[in-house]
């Protein structure tokens, strides 16, 4: 779901076929398709979203922490969902 990290992320895609796209909604008509060997550098604070339409995908990240991770809807964020270990 469309969530924004603060540091600047370059992903590269080592396999598959790596589906990214931007904005504060999920919209699968704005997703951007990557192959093998792409690098897309993603500013801080911008807001996006990522799938695996179409199989299993391995990408390559770096950043320059502190790293972060925030959801645009908070009900989105699996950390908020009551898990509990059993």
């Amino acid at each position: 779901m469309p969530h924004r990290h603060p540091e600047d992320r370059i992903y590269t895609v080592i396999s598959g076929v790596f589906y990214i796209g931007l904005g504060d909604e999920f919209d699968p008509s704005k997703l951007e398709a990557y192959p093998p060997g792409a690098v897309i550098i993603l500013p801080g604070n911008t807001s996006h979203f990522h799938w695996a339409k179409s199989g299993e995908y391995i990408t390559q990240v770096s950043a320059i922490g502190p790293l972060g991770l925030e959801y645009v809807n908070s009900t989105d964020d699996p950390r908020n969902q009551g898990f509990t270990a059993s």
